[in-house]
């Protein structure tokens, strides 16, 4: 990747944000769904990457069944936020009645494999009629650097030469990015306003990972990192904490690699910083050497704790 062609991808983002025509918010959980796949895929030796509509359903479901139970600020307002100005989202209101069926827990809805298909092939069927094609209209023209129309082949896109890669180099800002105007489109939506409030935590509902839920990845890091504080080396010999590597201000998603395992004490020293050169080339060598399968652990861990919301 040269620097010219990660400058013009982070314009190009930038550009759909800014001019792009965001009605509902289908087209924020569909980049943040490409960025998610393009840490989680590997690209082909040219640099493509091939990803299946349903793969990018899968995302939807799991992005937006945290925001179909209603809302409740301090406020003592009461409501399910709607996701555009007119009508509730027609993912919603499918799964509106996927919770109903299993109690709210999205583990049992995977594992009714009937069930599960079908609302994924109705979801797929939305992203394709909706956001797909509209995704990558900026200004009122058509600006394909994300993936092509005519590529379209088998029920999957396929993402550009670099694309991945880029997503991958620069996912955490571009979440930021993307959740950022996420939140001001949920709050602009007239009929929210009297359910959000002032003062309401938004951002910690619908996209918000607490300190109880990292607990779970406590086993999975200690399997692959170890017994020793990653900050000072020492062994740990108490109830290790799990610290986000990148804080969550500057990298607002739970991914299994931004996860590590520190003394108390030394996490608290390094607080919402950056780590130092030498905890970040250490970092960086953990996650090219056990990267993917600690992805996969943590993904693991995470459908048999927070999916009981």
């Amino acid at each position: 990747m040269s620097a010219a062609s990660e400058v013009q991808f982070l314009r190009n983002i930038q550009r759909l944000l800014d001019e792009g025509d965001f009605v509902a918010t289908y087209k924020f959980a569909l980049l943040q769904a490409l960025a998610d796949v393009s840490v989680e895929g590997a690209p082909d030796s040219g640099g493509e990457l091939v990803v299946p509509l349903d793969r990018i359903a899968e995302k939807f479901i799991g992005y937006y069944w945290p925001q179909v139970v209603p809302f409740r600020p301090f406020n003592g307002s009461d409501g399910i936020l709607q996701q555009n100005t007119g009508q509730q989202a027609s993912i919603l209101r499918e799964l509106v009645q996927l919770r109903l069926a299993f109690g709210g827990k999205l583990q049992l809805a995977r594992q009714n494999g009937r069930l599960w298909q079908q609302t994924v092939r109705k979801v797929s069927s939305v992203v394709r009629e909706m956001p797909l094609w509209k995704l990558q209209v900026v200004a009122g023209k058509p600006e394909e650097f994300l993936y092509r129309q005519a590529d379209f082949k088998d029920g999957a896109i396929i993402l550009l030469p670099g694309v991945a890669s880029h997503f991958r180099s620069f996912h955490g800002l571009v979440l930021r990015l993307v959740r950022g105007r996420w939140l001001e489109r949920e709050r602009t939506v007239k009929s929210n306003q009297p359910i959000i409030g002032a003062e309401a935590d938004l951002e910690g509902f619908l996209f918000g990972t607490g300190r109880k839920a990292l607990d779970g990845f406590r086993e999975v890091l200690r399997e692959v990192d170890g017994l020793n504080c990653f900050y000072c080396d020492r062994r740990m010999n108490g109830v290790p904490e799990v610290d986000r590597f990148i804080s969550r201000s500057r990298y607002p998603i739970d991914l299994g690699h931004n996860f590590v395992l520190a003394h108390p004490q030394c996490n608290n020293q390094k607080r919402d910083f950056l780590a130092d050169l030498r905890h970040l080339q250490r970092w960086g060598h953990r996650n090219r050497h056990a990267g993917m399968a600690l992805a996969d652990k943590a993904r693991q861990a995470k459908r048999h704790q927070s999916y009981a919301i």
